[in-house]
């Protein structure tokens, strides 16, 4: 997921005959139109951009199948895209995965505007293992708190810090030849947010039944197979506290024969790192190439 203006998906919401059908069960389910409450929204991780990405990302899948070389054998989501990856998966029936990634938007809006407003999550790139271990070492000899909270590439991470902390953190990503990307506010993906785990566990998603995914998925925290129900609830949860790990995503999907991906959404980052072009031919499945009129 990257931000979801309504420029990005205003047009794909109403040309594509995928989307033009999804999106109108999902404002069924919800009890509002999205494309309406999009068009509306400044906030790119309101909960009304979350279900635009998600359900877009469904609708992409479902037109882009044509375009694939063969099925589909596996399936992986990173970070928010894993709620795409169980619906696509089966572990939810779209019907009920509309209002639950509705709920978990919520839930997370909730509990950030009450815990944790001083802390951000930074991208940056062209920072190896060991000037990445230097950088962290000198914000414990600080005294700054921090957690990895993905790693993306071997030269590649993010990082979640205190945001008194962040400028001195960018200056020395740039002084050991390091790239800033951009930050994330609210957070994601570090052992600190439990109490937000806790919450989503026993309050929104304790409300429904999760089903045995009718393909295998690949866990983006540790690239483990998800075959099960309640594996799918751990990784749903894990997104939470455990920080992302791609290169063990396509570890897995290696080891597993596949040689193709498809990239599903308006990506800008996975098909462009070393390991993903390294290991497999790949093609974007992108809301500008389904826009022709009837597409």
């Amino acid at each position: 997921m990257g931000p979801s203006r309504f420029a990005d998906f205003g047009r794909f919401m109403v040309v594509n005959r995928q989307a033009r059908k999804l999106f109108s069960v999902a404002d069924e389910v919800l009890g509002y139109r999205v494309f309406d409450a999009l068009r509306q929204s400044e906030d790119d991780y309101a909960e009304v951009a979350q279900i635009t990405s998600f359900v877009a990302s469904l609708a992409l899948v479902e037109w882009g199948a044509a375009q694939l070389p063969g099925p589909v054998g596996h399936c992986a989501g990173v970070s928010f895209g894993k709620m795409a990856a169980a619906a696509y998966a089966g572990v939810l029936p779209f019907e009920e995965a509309v209002p639950l990634v509705a709920e978990l938007a919520r839930c997370e809006h909730e509990y950030f505007m009450e815990q944790h407003s001083d802390i951000v999550t930074h991208s940056f790139v062209k920072v190896g293992p060991q000037a990445l271990a230097e950088l962290l070492a000198e914000l414990a000899e600080a005294g700054e708190w921090y957690e990895i909270s993905s790693y993306l590439d071997d030269d590649m991470s993010m990082v979640s810090l205190n945001e008194r902390a962040l400028e001195g953190f960018k200056e020395r990503i740039g002084a050991v030849g390091g790239y800033s990307l951009y930050t994330m506010r609210p957070p994601a993906h570090a052992a600190i947010f439990a109490p937000l785990r806790e919450r989503i566990e026993q309050d929104v998603l304790g409300g429904y039944r999760l089903r045995d995914p009718l393909l295998p998925i690949v866990s983006d925290q540790d690239g483990s197979l998800v075959t099960s129900a309640e594996q799918a609830r751990e990784w749903i949860l894990g997104g939470y506290t455990r920080p992302m790990r791609w290169p063990g995503v396509v570890d897995t999907l290696v080891e597993q024969g596949v040689r193709r991906i498809a990239i599903v959404g308006r990506d800008r980052l996975l098909r462009r790192l070393t390991c993903t072009a390294d290991s497999f031919a790949v093609i974007t499945i992108a809301p500008e190439a389904a826009l022709k009129p009837g597409s």
